[in-house]
């Protein structure tokens, strides 16, 4: 769920990509990479799966980039089809439930993987706007927030990594969620 200016970005990026780019390729693979690999890590699966779900999402964005019209479009897109595509390697992984161990038709469990792959997505894409909304953070809270929710370290320990007084740790995070929340509401996170 880009900004304005990511979308024109975006798109700028996928006209490059539609007239043979391999710099812009590039750039398009990189801008997603982690957004990709996230989802099927939150499923549990390992690397070598993840990675072919990496590489199924990126042929599948490649063999349908002249579908893709609105750069707007293009994270959800990528996290959809990651999430499609995570559920079609597990079905297909033999490490877990297959069809043969489920009383329901085919049909009833390719829909439920949609479902799911369409919640999968949902949830990626917005993890991945609060990244990004982390990382335009200044230093400091980007640091902390980070500390705090991504690495859970307590208080104590926030002192020692960032040299923080324990004292200042509440209100530096209550002020650092606040800028958060300003940057996320004007790119239009809330919204929909």
């Amino acid at each position: 769920m880009p900004n304005h200016a990511e979308s024109g970005d975006l798109q700028r990026l996928l006209a490059r990509c539609r007239r043979g780019d391999s710099r812009a390729w590039s750039e398009l693979i990189e801008r997603f990479r982690s957004l990709v690999y996230s989802i099927p890590r939150r499923m549990g699966m390992g690397e070598d799966d993840a990675g072919d779900v990496f590489q199924a999402t990126f042929v599948a964005l490649y063999r349908s980039l002249h579908a893709i019209e609105d750069g707007q479009a293009l994270p959800k897109w990528v996290a959809t089809t990651a999430a499609r595509e995570s559920y079609r390697v597990r079905r297909l992984s033999g490490r877990y439930v297959t069809v043969d161990d489920d009383a329901r038709a085919l049909d009833e469990v390719l829909q439920d993987d949609e479902e799911r792959a369409d919640e999968t997505a949902i949830r990626a894409s917005e993890a991945d706007w609060v990244r990004q909304g982390v990382r335009g953070l200044g230093a400091q809270c980007r640091d902390l927030l980070t500390a705090l929710y991504v690495e859970g370290l307590a208080y104590q320990e926030v002192v020692t990594a960032l040299g923080i007084p324990i004292g200042s740790i509440g209100p530096t995070r209550a002020r650092c969620l606040e800028k958060l929340r300003r940057t996320l509401e004007a790119e239009g996170f809330f919204v929909g």
